[in-house]
């Protein structure tokens, strides 16, 4: 089970970073899940016959930093902005001169389902509207590798930079690819990123796995680097195990995906380790579908602590198990647990699961 297989040094997660609709960083979108609270949501349908669809927006930024008013970042969509703020966060945004000018190899990887999908869908209206006023702005470059190419042209960074196209447990795969990058030597440091934006095609898209859904956009931000301290125990949070995607297909179904993610990392789970799980609340009434079930009937008999951010934050496709590992991090680095085990069963594609570690041995209490 990668990374930890082949691999004689520890991987460290040194920074993360989250933009939600709790707010620009990784402390409010944590408080937020810890109160447990579901965040005030928005509905409207598109058109009187369309499905109400339900949906939660990043608020106002309270203070605009100065890198986000490069003339780069004008025109890009909020999915793009919203990357690069969870990104700068996870770097530490007081030291991006400094990692400009160090030479240090940062490479990127970049995560999304949808992405800047309003490109695409404005063109196509256009398109049917009337074909010689249609915007040219469009697939790929718009819609699926902006922000990571922001990412690395802020950082002046021309090393690895992917962007990987799945669903929602496609950050944990990020995870993955990037311990393999550090551990080939590939790069010194690896941002993995996670961000999505509202636009009623995702939105009445949800509807369909999960009818209860409330859509969420924003981002989730992680920087991993090999543990250089020679410390038995290496400080802050380390990237304990991530299992393989099990993928939906012949032979497995959805359940037994989950069940493998579970039957893999639960022998690892030691006394003091948090679940951050990604299912729906089973309290709302009506018809539920797999995309509301799989995952709670999972876990359903974990004796744990456990957070989940959909019901409090909601559905951010890629970003959801980006937000999960962000909590991860935020409770190890409260001493709130000494492991936590990241489940997420994606919407459409894949299951897979991920342990980090924590320095402290014994939680402290909540």
């Amino acid at each position: 089970m990668s990374p930890s297989s082949g691999s004689s040094t520890p991987i460290c997660l040194t920074g993360w970073g989250a933009v939600s609709p709790a707010g620009w960083n990784a402390t409010t979108l944590a408080d937020a899940v810890l109160a447990g609270i579901p965040l005030p949501h928005a509905a409207e349908r598109r058109v009187p016959e369309a499905q109400e669809r339900k949906f939660r927006r990043v608020p106002p930024i309270p203070v605009t930093p100065e890198w986000m008013k490069l003339p780069r970042l004008r025109r890009t969509t909020s999915a793009a902005r919203h990357a690069v703020h969870a990104a700068m966060q996870a770097l530490g945004e007081g030291n991006l001169e400094a990692i400009r000018s160090s030479g240090r190899r940062i490479g990127t990887i970049f995560c999304t389902m949808s992405g800047c999908v309003q490109f695409s869908r404005r063109f196509y209206a256009e398109v049917l509207a009337n074909p010689l006023l249609a915007s040219p702005i469009l697939f790929p470059e718009t819609v699926y590798n902006a922000p990571a190419s922001h990412v690395s042209s802020l950082l002046g960074s021309p090393e690895m930079n992917y962007t990987l196209v799945g669903d929602s447990a496609q950050f944990l795969a990020g995870l993955d690819l990037a311990a393999q990058w550090l551990d080939d030597g590939l790069v010194d440091a690896c941002l993995v990123i996670a961000a999505e934006e509202l636009d009623w095609i995702s939105d009445e898209a949800l509807l369909l796995f999960a009818p209860h859904g409330v859509a969420a956009e924003g981002a989730a931000a992680v920087l991993l680097e090999k543990d250089t301290s020679m410390s038995e125990t290496p400080p802050g949070v380390t990237l304990h195990a991530v299992t393989e995607a099990f993928s939906y297909g012949q032979g497995r179904d959805r359940a037994q995906a989950a069940a493998a993610v579970r039957g893999t990392l639960e022998p690892l789970a030691e006394p003091g380790t948090v679940l951050c799980e990604g299912s729906y609340p089973d309290t709302q009434p009506g018809p539920r579908t797999r995309g509301d079930t799989t995952e709670q009937n999972l876990w359903q008999d974990w004796g744990g602590p456990r957070y989940g951010v959909k019901p409090v934050v909601g559905e951010g496709f890629a970003i959801t198990s980006g937000w999960q590992t962000v909590l991860a991090c935020e409770l190890l680095q409260r001493g709130l647990a000494s492991q936590a085990l990241i489940s997420a069963v994606g919407l459409t594609q894949q299951a897979m699961g991920a342990m980090l570690k924590g320095s402290l041995h014994e939680p402290l209490q909540p």
